[in-house]
């Protein structure tokens, strides 16, 4: 990309956000309006805009087309992609990176080292943490919450308020609802959806093309097969395994460590607490 640093403009010593004193200066927007504190070492395409109350710090990387809004915090070494967007308020960690025509929402934290793909959008008040890795077209709804480590994947849809843990992975295309809760270590297949309010807990399994129903609880280290459906509020026991394209009716509960086989179906407010085929 072309980059430049405004040498015209007068230098002068700045403490940033992080306590990081560098020599910085004031840029100057394409419309010839005043923007915000850009350290001396960032490189920055003059077609940038940057508010008057935002901080670009040593090291940071901004290409063409990039607008940071209101009090925005870019890091050391941040890289933010062509036509990217940057809330108001909104904080990128050290080393983050946000790549081409990405959106980041008004108050969302972007931790230190965390990778946001191509045309992923953050919704206002999203915090993804450290080292996190967010896949191109994703959606991080309002207020999501992103643990450290996570694998995200392309085209994900992650609803408001929902939690992802630490170490979670969640595949291509998967659907995750609001205020859903993926805990520590949990794996999401591909185009799996997960309903609103559903709890998976850590280590659990779920298999690629699975429909997990509202209000849903999976236990921690149970396992539901590929293309298998839960429907609204069923409960699966820790250690509970859950065959492919199985069917498990609305409000049934399935105990720790009891086995469903592959194609089996559960009806409603079924108590199962063996195997069952």
């Amino acid at each position: 990309m072309t980059t430049t640093r405004q040498t015209a403009m007068q230098t002068f010593t700045h403490v940033f956000h992080n306590g990081v004193s560098a020599p910085a200066y004031r840029w100057k927007n394409p419309d010839g309006s005043e923007g915000g504190i850009v350290a001396e070492s960032a490189t920055v395409n003059p077609a940038v805009i940057i508010s008057p109350t935002a901080e670009v710090c040593p090291g940071a990387s901004i290409d063409e087309g990039v607008e940071i809004g209101d009090s925005a915090r870019i890091g050391i070494d941040v890289v933010v992609g062509k036509g990217a967007s940057i809330g108001k308020g909104s904080r990128i960690g050290c080393g983050a990176s946000v790549g081409d025509g990405a959106s980041v929402g008004d108050g969302a934290s972007i931790r230190d080292r965390a990778d946001i793909g191509e045309y992923a959008w953050i919704g206002t008040g999203a915090n993804i943490g450290y080292d996190v890795r967010i896949g191109g077209a994703a959606r991080i709804g309002y207020g999501a919450h992103i643990g450290r480590y996570a694998i995200v994947g392309y085209r994900v849809g992650i609803g408001e308020g929902a939690n992802i843990g630490h170490g979670a992975r969640i595949g291509e295309d998967a659907r995750i609802g609001d205020g859903a809760s993926i805990c520590y270590r949990s794996h999401i297949g591909d185009r799996a959806s997960i309903g609103e309010e559903a709890s998976i807990e850590q280590s659990a399994s779920i298999g690629d093309g699975a429909n997990i129903g509202s209000s849903v609880s999976i236990g921690s280290y149970a396992s539901i097969g590929k293309g298998s459906r839960l429907g609204d509020r069923t409960r699966i026991g820790e250690a509970a395994s859950i065959g492919e394209e199985a069917w498990i009716g609305a409000d049934a509960s399935i105990g720790a460590d009891a086995s469903i086989d592959n194609g089996a179906r559960v009806g409603e407010h079924a108590i199962i607490d063996s195997d069952a085929r």
